[in-house]
């Protein structure tokens, strides 16, 4: 009589794994298709380049279609102003998120590091923003960085992004007229030391682990130290601030707007941006980002000129974030080779080198 074999738990029956096992196999089952047959590759790489472009040019049709009637007026010099402090806005983004990679103990080039970052910002068109986290995870992972430690980076980049969003939001709520006097707008505070909380080691650790066992995945090799994490949000300060002045030079652009509305204009936008978070599930905030941002202009702005400076204001930021993504995958194609491919990597932070992990 043959003994009876225990279950082998890492062979579990399909019907027997979790969803999110299977999902998680599923992400990371993405790249064999680049090892797949050429015909495969090509299906698997033009059908998504043409999902995302799909989406994308619905998005720029809906938003050009929405835009209200508006006696509109360009001024030149506000209008270049806006459009530098976009572009800043991306690259700052860009170059934070290859600190968190080197900071979890990996090392992406600058131009290839760019060219991932910018090409997954087109995912986000594509409903429910899973693509992003996606496409990020495969592209990464040819330029040497585990599935991991992207997922765990994309996690840092949201939960850090958020944070520094409710920081500068709250400055909106709490000078809102209607809450003049009422001791209970500062509630809103409670939210940042919550925030900070989720993603301090010791908390953000074993959520991740957590996470990563469901998604049948490995734990994290290292998680950001709290320091790291502070420093961090320094830099997302600067870039929520940075796109605010943005936006507030576009409404300058377009219509009369007085210098003192400024913290106003551009606190609004990290308003937009803990909305459009709240519901992700919609491609890249359409329709609630903008109404977010039109809503919260209008305290300082007309209802229909704050409408109009919103709907615009991300048609401009559509335009110019094709003009990133662009511009960093060509300079990415035109890699000479002079990038430091081992030995010790500059902190970006912190400047001087470091030793590999």
């Amino acid at each position: 009589m043959k003994a009876s074999r225990a279950p082998d738990p890492e062979r579990a029956k399909p019907s027997e794994a979790s969803l999110l096992e299977r999902l998680g196999a599923a992400a990371a089952g993405v790249s064999s298709a680049q090892s797949a047959s050429p015909r495969k590759k090509v299906f698997v790489q033009y059908g998504l380049a043409a999902l995302i472009f799909g989406f994308l040019l619905f998005f720029v049709v809906r938003q050009w279609n929405e835009l209200p009637d508006f006696d509109w007026r360009f001024s030149p010099g506000w209008l270049a102003l806006a459009i530098v402090c976009v572009v800043l806005f991306y690259t700052f983004q860009g170059e934070l998120w290859r600190v968190v990679i080197h900071s979890l103990g990996e090392h992406i080039d600058p131009r290839p590091g760019r060219a991932v970052w910018g090409k997954s910002l087109l995912a986000r068109y594509v409903p429910t923003n899973v693509l992003l986290v996606v496409g990020r995870v495969v592209m990464a992972e040819r330029h040497g960085v585990p599935k991991r430690v992207t997922l765990a980076s994309v996690v840092y980049e949201l939960a850090l992004a958020l944070a520094t969003a409710v920081i500068v939001g709250a400055y909106f709520v709490i000078e809102l007229p209607e809450l003049d006097g009422r001791p209970g707008r500062f509630a809103v505070l409670a939210l940042i030391p919550a925030v900070l909380v989720v993603v301090h080691p010791r908390v953000f650790e074993p959520l991740a682990g957590f996470a990563l066992r469901k998604l049948g995945r490995d734990p994290l090799p290292r998680v950001l130290p709290f320091g790291r994490v502070l420093q961090l949000c320094l830099a997302y300060l600067v870039c929520w601030v940075t796109i605010g002045l943005g936006l507030f030079a576009f409404a300058a652009a377009l219509h009369p707007v007085d210098l003192s509305d400024l913290p106003y204009v551009a606190s609004s936008y990290p308003v937009a941006f803990c909305v459009a978070v709240l519901t992700f599930i919609v491609p890249s905030g359409i329709g609630t980002r903008d109404a977010a941002l039109a809503a919260s202009m209008a305290v300082v702005l007309p209802g229909a000129v704050a409408t109009a400076i919103a709907v615009a204001f991300r048609i401009l930021q559509t335009l110019v974030e094709l003009l990133y993504v662009a511009t960093v995958v060509a300079l990415g194609r035109r890699r000479d080779g002079s990038e430091p491919a081992g030995g010790a990597q500059p902190d970006p932070l912190r400047g001087g080198a470091q030793p590999d992990r």
